[in-house]
């Protein structure tokens, strides 16, 4: 089981279990609601949590958009690489080609795991990225390619390392801790608040403070669901990558240049 949202789902509960007990032991007088619990400090206090809120969704949204855009734009790199090889010796090229596979599958199967579950690279698509680029350098070099060709070669590798990094910044990143923090336990006074104003016998008020914790429950939810571009309810999958495979098995299945 992924330890992650199992943390995320008890820390939830236990706000839900601290809320019910602030409500049975602070309740708010009339006074209280009259003065400035109820004409600064709750407004106050809703304002925060839709403000860390708004922000952290956006956050989350703009690092799963990059994080979408970064892999299309990778798997584009790979292709180009790919097509390359059409100027290279038959040797280079199937040296080239078989040591792009090799990347996209170290990708797929080794960088997204891991991007997942601790935000970072794998060394194996490391390996596999150096492997790409010694390969291209050594087709690219002494076998007779115009300079045209070569510069090019040479300089779609270095895009794709480039990407790589790219990639690695985006799986490092997630919505700031205390964005989320700062959401929950506003959330939090926004529900107990109102139920606390008098919340035996009136089941009225009980009814739609349940309402307000249910959706400051939830909506803190997606925002820890956000926290990883690569996991959780919007999540940059593997979709390019796999469409690039496909597009080498069609430049496979293409003559050679005369």
């Amino acid at each position: 089981m992924d330890m992650i949202p199992l943390s995320w789902s008890i820390a939830l509960l236990l706000l839900v279990a601290l809320g019910v007990l602030l409500v049975r032991v602070f309740a708010v007088s009339r006074e209280d609601c009259e003065g400035p619990v109820g004409t600064f400090i709750g407004p106050f206090l809703l304002a925060v949590y839709l403000i860390a809120l708004a922000m952290g969704l956006v956050i989350g949204w703009d690092h799963y958009q990059q994080a979408d855009a970064d892999a299309s734009d990778e798997a584009s790199s790979v292709i180009d690489i790919y097509w390359g090889t059409q100027a290279y010796a038959p040797e280079d090229a199937a040296r080239v080609r078989a040591a792009t596979r090799d990347y996209v599958a170290a990708v797929t199967e080794d960088d997204w795991p891991l991007m997942r579950e601790e935000g970072e690279l794998s060394q194996e698509g490391d390996i596999a990225m150096t492997r790409l680029r010694a390969a291209v350098e050594q087709a690219a070099v002494g076998n007779g390619m115009p300079e045209v060709d070569r510069l090019a070669a040479l300089e779609e590798t270095s895009t794709l390392m480039n990407q790589r990094m790219m990639r690695a910044d985006s799986a490092g990143e997630g919505v700031p801790l205390g964005l989320t923090v700062t959401a929950a336990l506003a959330g939090l006074a926004v529900v107990v608040l109102p139920l606390g104003m008098g919340a035996r016998g009136s089941r009225t008020r009980i009814l739609w403070g349940a309402v307000t914790g249910l959706t400051v429950f939830i909506s803190v939810a997606v925002m820890l669901t956000l926290d990883n571009p690569y996991r959780g309810l919007l999540e940059a999958g593997t979709d390019p990558y796999e469409e690039a495979v496909a597009e080498f098995d069609r430049i496979d299945e293409l003559p050679p240049p005369a």
